[in-house]
């Protein structure tokens, strides 16, 4: 009978545990997305209901200026604006979520908005909204190509994919 001494034995392979939730930079990105949804949301219904009060013939003339032109914005516009916060939502959940193809979508929207911002801004008009059309596209483009948040994308990507599993 013969003893193993413990230095004959292997030591067992420690590798890295699968992460269970997004990097903070993800994070970071889904939450800006939920409170851009939530506020488009707020807005369709804040829109529905100036044309509702609009439509029963309230005077509008003592609110400001862009509330009583909001008078004339119909109900079709308040659904599509609410419509659009709640596919925000949605998107930033999958993004959470890990789907890569949602990475993509983020990133090449934020590359147009700022290619957009910086042709009107030197080209065109001069019109720019600079926090929501360089800003914060520029924060999501850089966030989500951070180390971590490539891959956690690749991963996720990789893992469900249904063609990931060994050839037979």
């Amino acid at each position: 009978m013969s003893y193993h001494s413990p230095v004959d034995l292997e030591a067992p392979t420690v590798t890295e545990p699968a992460r269970r939730s997004a990097p903070p930079s993800v994070h970071v990105v889904a939450v800006l997305a939920y409170l851009a949804g939530l506020a488009l949301v707020v807005a369709g219904v804040g829109v529905w209901a100036v044309s509702f009060d609009a439509g029963r013939s309230v005077d509008l003339s003592g609110y400001p200026r862009a509330v009583a032109d909001l008078g004339q914005v119909d109900l079709a516009t308040a659904a599509v604006t609410a419509f659009v916060g709640l596919l925000v939502m949605v998107l930033a959940r999958k993004l959470q979520r890990g789907r890569q193809w949602v990475r993509v979508l983020v990133v090449v929207a934020s590359a147009f908005a700022i290619t957009t911002t910086l042709y009107n801004g030197l080209v065109g008009t001069g019109d720019t909204n600079a926090l929501f059309g360089f800003v914060f596209p520029v924060i999501f483009v850089v966030l989500l190509n951070l180390t971590a948040a490539r891959s956690y994308f690749s991963r996720r990507a990789y893992r469900s994919s249904p063609s990931s599993g060994p050839a037979r």
